[in-house]
């Protein structure tokens, strides 16, 4: 688990690779371990299984921070895996292992946090762990939601869409919360403007990306089990949006 240790500011990462290909797995694990050596200010619990059975049987939520997944590999695929793992642990930062960029929709219900490509290059890694650490150390930013005599300080990552209603504008949380807020639609569609997850699906309706399950034809399905539809107008340059954001995540821009 992610910890501080001592009395030092020595972050601590438990790392997992689930790969059915030992020599992909001793070529990540050899870059992992060159990564950390590097990095005084880090150290890192490394455990490699050979496949998803394997894990599954030793897992417990909270165990590790972070999972290298392998999607193709015999049994359990990696995007299956994931699925179940989900059940179970909604804060571990999952990165998946592909040679193909085919399975990016397919993976997208179960929120990778991001891919890497095989055979990937070094400094991509690089990449992807430096923006790891970042997730992990940084707080996510904070949204106040005005609503009758009161004010709820909102993660946005805890935001699942915002939608008009008359005179009402409704924020419904990942938790199951529906907040009804004396706050204009257009106060806070301007507070999410700068923010890649947010995508204005429909007049009144504002969802966030992250939270999408899949896109269904003409609508978005939440994780949560709510359906927003997209407008007919631009509705092509609405689903574009949506597959570039997937994309992206996907390539870790």
């Amino acid at each position: 688990m992610q910890a501080y240790l001592g009395g030092g500011s020595v972050l601590q990462l438990n790392i997992a690779i689930v790969d059915d290909l030992k020599l992909d797995r001793e070529r990540l694990s050899a870059d992992l371990r060159s990564y950390f050596a590097r990095r005084p200010d880090l150290d890192m619990k490394l455990t490699e299984f050979e496949s998803a059975e394997q894990l599954m049987e030793a897992y417990q939520p909270g165990a590790f921070d972070v999972l290298f997944l392998d999607i193709l590999m015999g049994g359990l695929n990696g995007i299956q895996l994931a699925g179940k793992l989900r059940e179970i642990d909604q804060k571990v930062l999952i990165i998946f292992l592909t040679s193909s960029p085919e399975f990016a929709f397919d993976a997208f219900p179960v929120h990778p946090f991001d891919y890497l490509m095989k055979p990937y290059e070094y400094e991509r890694l690089e990449a992807v762990l430096a923006e790891v650490l970042h997730a992990l150390s940084a707080e996510e930013p904070i949204i106040s939601i005005r609503v009758p005599r009161d004010t709820h300080e909102v993660p946005l990552n805890k935001l699942v869409a915002i939608e008009s209603r008359g005179h009402t504008v409704e924020v419904h949380l990942s938790d199951g919360q529906t907040l009804r807020s004396i706050m204009t639609f257009a106060e806070i569609e301007k507070i999410l403007a700068d923010d890649p997850r947010f995508l204005r699906c429909n007049r009144g309706v504002i969802v966030n990306m992250d939270q999408v399950l899949r896109l269904d034809g003409d609508v978005f399905k939440m994780r949560d089990g709510t359906i927003f539809p997209l407008r007919v107008r631009n509705r092509s340059a609405l689903v574009s949006k949506f597959s570039q954001y997937t994309i992206s995540r996907m390539e870790g821009r």
